[in-house]
């Protein structure tokens, strides 16, 4: 299974979910590939986001923002798209089966603590999403 998490410029929310549904996703046993993207990417990955991400023991090698045309759009299952600012605007060439909208707000500063609540959010709502039970590859999969 084949999962992209898009946000407008993919270096903070896209970041966070990428590397929390790849933890949430290796600890039910549901073996995904897990990517990220932005619309109009940053160029780096904020110290701050990595920082949110090892207080919890989140991996981040790998994590840096990438346009929609570095991953394998045209081969994912799932889109979870994670603004409403872009959900009409994403290129839609991505032949998924399913497609999420899930509204996180966009951090309004970079500070520690509006990550971790950014973050928080992101990680209660995945967990949501993918079931985190038994159900979870009917959910996944569906």
């Amino acid at each position: 299974m084949k999962i992209g998490f898009i946000s407008k410029k993919g270096a903070v929310r896209a970041l966070l979910a990428e590397a929390i549904a790849r933890e949430i996703l290796k600890k039910m046993g549901i073996k995904a590939e897990v990517y990220s993207a932005g619309l109009e990417p940053e160029r780096t990955t904020p110290r701050e986001v990595i920082e949110v991400l090892k207080e919890k023991g989140y991996p981040t090698k790998s994590l840096y923002p990438k346009p929609i045309r570095k991953i394998p759009y045209k081969s994912l299952d799932v889109v979870v798209i994670l603004d409403n600012e872009i959900k009409d605007k994403c290129p839609f060439e991505i032949s998924h089966k399913r497609r999420e909208n899930l509204h996180i707000d966009e951090p309004k500063n970079l500070s520690i603590p509006e990550l971790r609540r950014i973050r928080d959010k992101i990680e209660e709502e995945l967990k949501k999403l993918f079931g985190v039970n038994k159900e979870v590859k009917k959910k996944v999969s569906k």
